[in-house]
Protein backbone atom coordinates (compact mmCIF):
# COMPACT_ATOMS: atom_id res chain seq x y z
CA UNK A 1 0.00 0.00 0.00
CA UNK A 2 1.10 3.67 -0.85
CA UNK A 3 1.29 5.93 1.70
CA UNK A 4 -0.03 9.40 0.63
CA UNK A 5 2.28 12.54 1.26
CA UNK A 6 0.71 15.29 3.28
CA UNK A 7 0.45 18.34 1.38
CA UNK A 8 0.33 21.40 3.34
CA UNK A 9 -1.74 24.45 2.51
CA UNK A 10 0.41 27.42 2.54
CA UNK A 11 -2.20 30.06 2.28
CA UNK A 12 -4.07 29.12 5.69
CA UNK A 13 -0.36 30.84 6.72
CA UNK A 14 -0.32 33.98 4.85
CA UNK A 15 -1.86 37.01 6.22
CA UNK A 16 -2.83 40.12 4.83
CA UNK A 17 -0.53 43.32 5.15
CA UNK A 18 -1.55 46.96 4.56
CA UNK A 19 1.16 48.81 1.92
CA UNK A 20 1.55 52.87 3.00
CA UNK A 21 2.92 55.28 0.44
CA UNK A 22 6.70 57.68 1.92
CA UNK A 23 5.74 60.16 4.12
CA UNK A 24 5.86 62.99 1.99
CA UNK A 25 2.00 61.19 1.47
CA UNK A 26 1.55 61.21 4.88
CA UNK A 27 1.64 56.96 5.12
CA UNK A 28 -1.68 56.63 2.65
CA UNK A 29 -2.63 53.20 2.26
CA UNK A 30 -1.87 52.08 -1.40
CA UNK A 31 -2.35 48.77 -1.49
CA UNK A 32 -2.99 45.28 0.43
CA UNK A 33 -0.95 41.92 0.16
CA UNK A 34 -0.62 38.65 1.43
CA UNK A 35 2.67 36.66 2.70
CA UNK A 36 3.74 34.23 4.30
CA UNK A 37 6.46 36.39 6.41
CA UNK A 38 7.27 40.12 6.93
CA UNK A 39 10.46 39.48 5.31
CA UNK A 40 8.71 38.11 2.34
CA UNK A 41 7.78 41.83 1.62
CA UNK A 42 10.98 43.55 2.09
CA UNK A 43 12.01 45.47 -1.12
CA UNK A 44 8.37 44.16 -3.08
CA UNK A 45 7.85 47.52 -5.30
CA UNK A 46 4.38 48.63 -6.18
CA UNK A 47 3.25 51.78 -8.89
CA UNK A 48 0.92 54.49 -8.41
CA UNK A 49 -0.20 57.43 -10.60
CA UNK A 50 0.55 60.16 -8.53
CA UNK A 51 -3.50 61.69 -9.06
CA UNK A 52 -4.28 58.62 -7.03
CA UNK A 53 -2.04 60.24 -4.09
CA UNK A 54 -2.86 63.78 -4.75
CA UNK A 55 -6.75 63.26 -5.68
CA UNK A 56 -5.26 65.75 -8.37
CA UNK A 57 -6.18 64.82 -12.27
CA UNK A 58 -3.54 67.12 -13.53
CA UNK A 59 -1.11 64.45 -11.80
CA UNK A 60 -1.90 61.71 -13.54
CA UNK A 61 0.79 61.90 -15.77
CA UNK A 62 3.12 60.78 -13.34
CA UNK A 63 4.10 57.41 -12.18
CA UNK A 64 5.59 56.84 -8.43
CA UNK A 65 7.33 53.60 -7.62
CA UNK A 66 7.39 52.53 -3.81
CA UNK A 67 9.77 49.64 -2.67
CA UNK A 68 8.82 48.51 0.89
CA UNK A 69 11.35 49.58 3.26
CA UNK A 70 10.06 48.53 6.81
CA UNK A 71 7.66 45.49 7.69
CA UNK A 72 6.15 46.49 11.45
CA UNK A 73 2.74 44.35 12.45
CA UNK A 74 -0.02 44.10 9.49
CA UNK A 75 1.73 47.35 7.93
CA UNK A 76 4.19 47.88 5.22
CA UNK A 77 5.84 51.14 4.88
CA UNK A 78 7.47 52.66 1.62
CA UNK A 79 10.12 54.82 0.33
CA UNK A 80 10.03 56.18 -3.01
CA UNK A 81 12.63 54.61 -5.39
CA UNK A 82 11.83 56.25 -9.20
CA UNK A 83 9.43 58.40 -10.58
CA UNK A 84 8.82 59.23 -14.24
CA UNK A 85 6.22 60.54 -16.72
CA UNK A 86 4.67 58.15 -19.15
CA UNK A 87 5.80 58.40 -22.57
CA UNK A 88 2.64 59.52 -24.20
CA UNK A 89 2.29 62.17 -21.75
CA UNK A 90 6.10 63.11 -22.79
CA UNK A 91 4.96 62.90 -26.72
CA UNK A 92 2.57 65.30 -26.52
CA UNK A 93 4.87 68.10 -24.84
CA UNK A 94 7.49 68.23 -27.83
CA UNK A 95 5.75 70.25 -30.66
CA UNK A 96 7.75 71.39 -34.26
CA UNK A 97 9.29 74.28 -33.99
CA UNK A 98 11.00 74.09 -30.73
CA UNK A 99 13.82 72.74 -29.61
CA UNK A 100 14.56 69.94 -26.81
CA UNK A 101 16.97 69.89 -24.66
CA UNK A 102 17.85 66.84 -22.44
CA UNK A 103 20.17 65.82 -19.90
CA UNK A 104 21.52 63.52 -17.22
CA UNK A 105 22.83 63.98 -14.30
CA UNK A 106 23.87 62.71 -10.99
CA UNK A 107 23.59 64.36 -7.66
CA UNK A 108 23.70 63.71 -4.18
CA UNK A 109 21.03 65.02 -1.20
CA UNK A 110 22.43 67.00 2.32
CA UNK A 111 21.76 63.59 4.20
CA UNK A 112 23.78 61.65 1.31
CA UNK A 113 21.65 59.63 -0.78
CA UNK A 114 22.14 59.59 -4.91
CA UNK A 115 19.75 60.14 -7.40
CA UNK A 116 19.79 59.96 -11.09
CA UNK A 117 17.59 62.76 -13.09
CA UNK A 118 16.81 63.18 -16.35
CA UNK A 119 16.13 66.85 -17.00
CA UNK A 120 14.06 68.01 -20.22
CA UNK A 121 13.74 71.32 -21.44
CA UNK A 122 11.15 72.09 -24.21
CA UNK A 123 11.87 75.49 -25.77
CA UNK A 124 9.33 78.55 -27.02
CA UNK A 125 11.36 78.39 -30.00
CA UNK A 126 14.50 77.19 -31.52
CA UNK A 127 17.92 78.06 -29.93
CA UNK A 128 21.67 78.39 -31.53
CA UNK A 129 23.94 75.66 -30.63
CA UNK A 130 25.53 78.13 -28.56
CA UNK A 131 22.18 78.83 -26.25
CA UNK A 132 21.29 75.61 -25.85
CA UNK A 133 24.68 74.56 -24.57
CA UNK A 134 24.68 77.55 -22.06
CA UNK A 135 20.97 76.40 -21.40
CA UNK A 136 21.95 73.21 -20.43
CA UNK A 137 24.80 73.99 -18.14
CA UNK A 138 22.63 76.58 -16.27
CA UNK A 139 19.70 74.00 -15.91
CA UNK A 140 22.65 71.06 -14.80
CA UNK A 141 24.06 73.85 -12.46
CA UNK A 142 20.90 75.09 -11.07
CA UNK A 143 19.60 71.54 -10.18
CA UNK A 144 22.71 70.19 -8.29
CA UNK A 145 22.86 72.95 -6.49
CA UNK A 146 18.77 73.14 -5.00
CA UNK A 147 19.04 69.47 -4.29
CA UNK A 148 22.49 69.40 -2.28
CA UNK A 149 21.19 71.63 -0.01
CA UNK A 150 17.83 69.34 0.83
CA UNK A 151 17.60 66.00 2.55
CA UNK A 152 15.91 63.20 0.66
CA UNK A 153 12.28 63.60 1.68
CA UNK A 154 12.37 67.37 0.67
CA UNK A 155 14.19 66.90 -2.34
CA UNK A 156 11.67 64.20 -3.50
CA UNK A 157 8.92 66.61 -2.48
CA UNK A 158 10.53 69.47 -4.84
CA UNK A 159 11.30 66.77 -7.76
CA UNK A 160 7.80 65.01 -7.48
CA UNK A 161 5.87 68.12 -7.74
CA UNK A 162 8.31 69.99 -10.12
CA UNK A 163 9.07 72.94 -7.64
CA UNK A 164 12.83 73.13 -8.92
CA UNK A 165 12.00 73.30 -12.36
CA UNK A 166 9.73 76.38 -11.83
CA UNK A 167 12.68 77.78 -10.18
CA UNK A 168 15.16 77.08 -13.00
CA UNK A 169 12.59 78.01 -15.55
CA UNK A 170 12.96 81.49 -14.20
CA UNK A 171 16.89 81.41 -14.45
CA UNK A 172 16.48 80.31 -17.89
CA UNK A 173 14.04 82.99 -19.16
CA UNK A 174 16.76 85.41 -19.78
CA UNK A 175 18.18 83.01 -22.85
CA UNK A 176 14.96 82.92 -24.65
CA UNK A 177 11.09 81.97 -24.43
CA UNK A 178 10.95 79.18 -21.68
CA UNK A 179 7.78 76.51 -22.78
CA UNK A 180 8.92 73.65 -19.74
CA UNK A 181 11.62 72.44 -17.92
CA UNK A 182 10.36 69.02 -15.98
CA UNK A 183 12.13 65.69 -14.59
CA UNK A 184 11.33 63.16 -16.73
CA UNK A 185 12.45 60.38 -14.80
CA UNK A 186 14.30 60.20 -11.30
CA UNK A 187 15.82 57.06 -9.64
CA UNK A 188 16.84 56.70 -6.14
CA UNK A 189 20.42 54.76 -6.64
CA UNK A 190 22.32 52.81 -3.88
CA UNK A 191 25.80 52.17 -4.69
CA UNK A 192 25.68 51.69 -8.86
CA UNK A 193 23.17 53.24 -11.68
CA UNK A 194 20.85 50.87 -13.34
CA UNK A 195 19.71 51.52 -16.93
CA UNK A 196 16.48 52.49 -17.29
Amino acid sequence: MVEKKRTVDNWKKKKWYVITADPIFDGKEIAKTIAIENKSLTGRTIKKTLDSLTGNVRDSAYVITFKVDKVTGGKAETNISDMEIKPGNLKRMIRRMKSKIEDIIYVTTKDGHKLKLKLLFITGAKYSTQTRTEARNLMKATFIEEIKEKVLKEAWSEIIFQKISEKCKKKLAKLGFVNKIIISKAKLIEWWCKPW
